[in-house]
C-alpha cells in the first residue's frame, strides 16, 4: 500500500513522534482526527507492523534531512533542534535499545567523525554526544538513536541531574558486584609488556649532545 499521507501530514506525524510521551498523547489524537479513512488505515497497518519513524526514514517512507549515510547507518539533522546543528544517528536495522546491538564500534566512530565535522561547521564550543536507552531514560522513539549535539556558551541546553547520597557499605557492594561481573571484559586486554630502557650512560649522553 502506497503511503496515502501528504508530506504536511507525514512532517507533522514526524514531528510530533519526536516529542515526549506526553506531548505526544496530547497531540496525537487531533492529528488523527484530520486524517480519512484511508490514512487512518495506512497508519494502523504501520503500526502493526512494529514501523518506527526512524525505520520509516530508513525505507524511504518518510523524508528527513540527511547529512550523512552508509550501509548501516543514517545521520540527520534534529527536527526539533536543542541547538543550531544538533543532529542524530540511527541503525537503518531496527534494534530498541543499545544492548541488543553485537557491536557499536562503527555506531560511536561515526558519532564521532560527524561531532567533529558539526563542531567545525557552525564553530561550536563543546558537543554533546548522547543516548537516551529505554523510556525511563527518555528515549521517546524506541530505536537506538545517538544525538550529537553542538554547545555554545551560555546557550539553553540543559543536561544534568540531582544528585542522590549513597552509604559508603552500598557503595562498596555495588563496585564489587560491578567489577566480578566485568572481569570477564578486562580479561581480554593483554598486559602491557615490560619495555625494556637502555642503561644512561655518560658516553650515551654525550653522543646527545651537539
Amino acid at each position: 500500500m502506497d503511503n496515502p499521507l501528504t508530506q504536511e501530514q507525514i512532517e507533522e506525524l514526524n514531528s510530533i513522534s519526536q516529542l515526549p510521551l506526553d506531548d505526544q498523547k496530547k497531540l496525537l489524537p487531533g492529528f488523527l482526527k484530520s486524517l480519512n479513512p484511508e490514512q487512518l488505515e495506512y497508519l494502523k497497518k504501520q503500526q502493526q507492523s512494529g514501523s518506527c519513524v526512524f525505520c520509516m526514514i530508513a525505507e524511504g517512507k518518510i523524508p528527513a534531512r540527511k547529512i550523512y549515510e552508509d550501509d548501516t547507518l543514517i545521520g540527520a539533522l534534529e527536527i526539533h533542534p536543542a541547538n543550531k546543528g544538533h543532529a542524530v544517528l540511527f541503525t537503518k536495522k531496527h534494534y530498541d535499545i543499545i544492548n541488543q546491538m553485537d557491536d557499536v564500534s562503527h555506531l560511536f566512530n561515526t558519532a564521532k567523525k560527524i561531532s567533529g565535522v558539526i563542531y567545525e561547521a557552525v564553530k561550536a564550543d563543546g558537543t554533546n554526544i548522547v543516548i537516551s536507552n529505554g523510556a525511563a531514560a527518555g528515549q521517546t522513539v524506541p530505536h537506538v538513536a545517538v544525538h550529537i549535539i553542538p554547545r555554545f556558551k551560555n546557550d539553553k541546553v540543559q543536561l544534568k541531574w540531582d544528585t542522590i547520597t549513597m552509604a559508603d557499605e552500598e557503595m562498596d557492594t555495588l563496585q564489587k558486584n560491578l567489577a566480578v561481573k566485568l572481569k570477564v571484559l578486562s580479561e581480554t586486554v593483554k598486559e602491557p609488556e615490560e619495555v625494556i630502557r637502555p642503561t644512561i650512560t655518560v658516553a650515551n649522553i654525550a653522543r646527545r649532545i651537539p
